[in-house]
């Protein structure tokens, strides 16, 4: 979390083409880029793991899969194999572009950061009640995605997102919280990403500790 990257005062050229920031950031360390959405550090990050890990970890966090809910219209997203990448789909996918996710999926992904690294199958009951008597739906299916120790890393980073990043008005009375903002640019009429119209998200956890 506190190595520090350049992030080229917002602006990076990655096969013939100029990325672009939000924000012309300088140095930041990795928990700041992830605290302020820096776009160009998150690129970096991405490029160092490299197409054939960021892709093992798209599919552990089960991008591309439907969630297993009981619920009808569950949607797997959009997630291309690295075969079918260009030359700065790594770099796209990194930032939300090139890949498309439901908010289901994104719920189930955080909450495995969140659960200490263990995803579980999303459901939408917990017990069952008849009068006193409780009947226990059995648990859900449970993986380990990352350690504990990367799960407890990310918590910390995410918690400084709503502590001091673009999550301050997540903010809770009483509460620690840790999450992360989105900020989607809409596809336009021509085809291509606007640069006005957006879809903006949060997604977040409380307390941080459990």
């Amino acid at each position: 979390p506190n190595e520090v990257i350049n992030c080229e005062e917002g602006h990076m050229v990655l096969d013939g083409h100029i990325m672009h920031d939000w924000h012309p950031f300088g140095h930041l360390t990795v928990a700041q880029i992830l605290m302020n959405s820096s776009d160009i550090g998150t690129m970096k990050v991405a490029l160092r793991l490299g197409q054939q890990r960021l892709y093992k970890y798209i599919q552990k966090f089960c991008f591309g899969i439907p969630p297993d809910t009981d619920l009808p219209g569950n949607e797997g997203g959009l997630v291309r194999p690295p075969k079918l990448w260009s030359g700065i789909a790594i770099a796209e996918i990194a930032i939300g572009q090139g890949i498309g996710v439901t908010p289901l999926q994104m719920a189930r992904a955080f909450s495995a950061i969140a659960n200490g690294g263990v995803m579980v199958r999303p459901r939408i009951i917990r017990d069952v009640f008849q009068g006193p008597i409780q009947d226990p739906v059995p648990p859900s299916l449970a993986r380990r995605v990352v350690s504990e120790q990367t799960a407890n890393t990310m918590k910390k980073m995410l918690e400084g997102v709503v502590l001091h990043g673009t999550g301050v008005p997540a903010q809770l009375v009483g509460y620690t919280a840790g999450g992360k903002t989105g900020t989607a640019q809409k596809i336009g009429a021509n085809g291509r990403y606007s640069h006005k119209d957006y879809v903006a998200s949060f997604i977040g956890f409380a307390p941080v500790e459990k």
